[in-house]
């Protein structure tokens, strides 16, 4: 039981650090495309 629960767990936090660094990418690109359209305008 204790041999099927450790991949599980590294495929759960690899999940994870996947989902976590494309939302924050995708918040970076809003963030410096918008910055950069209300310096423009």
């Amino acid at each position: 039981m204790n041999d099927g629960d450790g991949p599980r767990l590294l495929h759960m936090i690899g999940i994870v650090a996947v989902v976590v660094a494309l939302v924050v990418l995708l918040f970076f690109g809003i963030g410096y495309l918008g910055g950069s359209l209300l310096l423009k305008g």
